[in-house]
């Protein structure tokens, strides 16, 4: 069985991470972890509540096969926090994937993760970290995908869910891949 570490912070945007935990679970039967930087609950950028089952500082990240990271309103309010800093190093020394999506570049390239590295997310992100993004190479493509992370615009949440799923083995076929992009994209009856 996978297992997910799902960091949730306020103002996430909730649609950007929806169908990957959508494809997660119901594919690859994940057992998805939720932790906020303090254990407390947060509310989405949607208005959803969400409660975490624990803090940042009460996991071992070594425990789980993939990060994902959404993007959304609130990065400010967690960009700085050493314990999500020290998650994600731990993480990538570790060789475990880091799937992140849109603003939440932010905090790899924070973690020192994306020096000489490509990655991606928002050209409106980019402007506004320009400064941490600095070591590492934008590409304004909809996915990057490289040996530990995968990054992704915000707008790009089909091809982050097949990239994902690729990176940890979760499609038995393209088949199975390309139906998960055509739902998707709204594209299945």
């Amino acid at each position: 069985m996978i297992k997910v570490l799902f960091f949730a912070f306020p103002q996430y945007a909730d649609f950007e991470v929806a169908h990957p935990l959508f494809f997660l679970r119901k594919v690859a039967k994940a057992d998805v972890t939720t932790v906020t930087v303090d254990g407390k609950p947060v509310e989405t950028v949607g208005g959803l509540t969400v409660m975490p089952q624990f803090s940042l500082s009460a996991i071992d990240v070594t425990d789980y096969d993939l990060v994902l990271l959404p993007g959304g309103d609130g990065i400010e309010k967690v960009l700085n926090e050493s314990s999500l800093q020290e998650v994600l190093q731990a993480a990538y020394q570790n060789e475990i994937p880091i799937a992140s999506i849109c603003a939440s570049a932010a905090f790899l390239a924070k973690a020192g993760l994306i020096k000489g590295t490509k990655f991606t997310c928002t050209s409106a992100t980019y402007e506004q970290f320009n400064d941490l993004f600095s070591e590492g190479k934008y590409a304004a493509t909809s996915v990057e995908m490289g040996n530990r992370f995968i990054t992704a615009k915000g707008t790009a949440f089909p091809e982050f869910t097949i990239a994902m799923g690729h990176m940890l083995g979760m499609w038995r076929d393209e088949k199975q891949a390309d139906f998960a992009y055509q739902f998707c994209k709204g594209n299945v009856s």
